[in-house]
């Protein structure tokens, strides 16, 4: 009796931790270099990055790149330790297949590094990104 109890709990928790961490869904709308909003309604803004807003430099390019990854593709989100933001936005981690977008927003220059909240999962690597942005004068760091 102990052992099934124990293995169901297994079993719960590992369902909780995929659905929480790892969700999927089709993007309807890019809102703007570093906001989508999904097929459900839902808004995801995306953890890690920061994009310019409208009338600063690079944010077409970045509203457009960010389109380019997600537009008729299923994303994969991966949250972090803070689910939403101030605005009630969802924050999460966006995944195309293996392509980790805000690695990639960052490492094109498209979009800064952003700590928002306790969300520290893969701030080294954002970090080490955006240095090399910044070197190559990428976008926003022109």
């Amino acid at each position: 009796m102990k052992l099934s109890f124990i293995i169901f709990l297994f079993i719960v928790a590992a369902l909780f931790i995929y659905t929480n961490f790892y969700v999927t869904g089709k993007v309807s709308t890019v809102i703007d270099g570093d906001t989508l909003k999904m097929e459900d309604g839902k808004v995801i803004r995306l953890l890690g990055i920061d994009s310019h807003e409208i009338g600063e430099s690079c944010y077409e390019k970045a509203k457009e790149k960010l389109n380019s990854f997600v537009d008729g593709k299923e994303i994969r989100v991966e949250s972090d330790s803070t689910d939403r933001d101030y605005y009630g936005r969802i924050l999460r981690y966006v995944f195309v297949g293996d392509l980790f977008i805000s690695v990639e927003m960052i490492r094109l220059g498209y979009a800064k590094f952003y700590e928002l909240g306790n969300n520290e999962k893969y701030s080294e690597l954002f970090l080490e990104m955006e240095d090399k942005a910044r070197k190559a004068k990428r976008c926003i760091w022109n």
